[in-house]
């Protein structure tokens, strides 16, 4: 696998902070008992990982 280019790490970094700032305002939405609110969750989680490894590498 190659090594991404500083353009291409700073876009992806961008493009996950902007998921990350929709998802917790779609979790903020979302009524307590619904189950979507569970996925928003995790779909947090995960943008929250691949931004602690852009910013680890960065």
């Amino acid at each position: 696998m190659r090594e991404l280019t500083e353009l291409e790490r700073e876009t992806l970094r961008k493009l996950a902070q902007k998921a990350l700032k929709e998802l917790e305002e779609a979790y903020r939405r979302v009524p307590g008992t619904d189950n979507g609110k569970a996925y928003l969750f995790r779909g947090k989680e995960r943008v929250r990982l691949m931004l602690g490894i852009l910013n680890k590498e960065g």
